[in-house]
């Protein structure tokens, strides 16, 4: 089964970051503003967060998604099943009505792009700052892991500068929400 794997670190300057990456082969696309609202089952929204807990995002973006990411035991991996929905509205209304509620959003402008077999994301987000986030989707959730911690380690960052967190659950801490057993 595939997961997502992904780590993070702050950055100063998006524009640098770029730069530096591009030096590196990385190719980027044109930037998408995105707009995500979280869902969690409708009183359970502060529960303590353990692996097989799980959140529903809508994307609202030049096109929309729903998709659900569901914790692991390692921090920065989850399993996630996303698809494309024609309408975020009707999508919101039907997660509201299963009795989930949404509990919080996350305004970002992002700049994808790639380098090898990584997914990089530059994001700007309103509610964190500016970061480098990087991703591989792997059966291998250790190896992808060691995979992107070496690339940041070329980037110039050292293990206590990565945040293996995901932008929600740094949201969700921030909440009081804790993480038991996830990494």
């Amino acid at each position: 089964m595939d997961m997502e794997v992904e780590a993070k670190v702050k950055v100063q300057s998006l524009e640098a970051m770029r730069t530096k990456l591009e030096s590196m082969g990385a190719e980027f696309h044109p930037e998408k503003r995105q707009h995500d609202s979280i869902f969690k089952r409708k009183g359970h929204e502060l529960d303590p967060q353990k692996p097989g807990d799980f959140i529903l995002r809508v994307r609202e973006s030049s096109k929309n998604f729903l998709a659900i990411k569901v914790l692991t035991d390692r921090p920065g991996v989850w399993i996630e099943h996303e698809t494309e929905v024609a309408d975020s509205v009707a999508a919101k209304a039907l997660l509201e009505a299963a009795g989930f509620v949404q509990v919080l959003t996350m305004t970002k402008t992002r700049i994808p792009g790639t380098l090898e077999d990584f997914e990089l994301c530059l994001d700007d987000i309103k509610e964190l700052g500016t970061h480098l986030e990087i991703a591989l989707d792997s059966h291998d959730g250790h190896t992808a892991k060691k995979k992107i911690v070496e690339l940041l380690g070329k980037l110039g960052y050292q293990e206590k500068d990565i945040i293996h967190k995901g932008y929600v659950a740094i949201l969700f801490e921030r909440m009081g929400v804790k993480f038991e057993g996830t990494g």
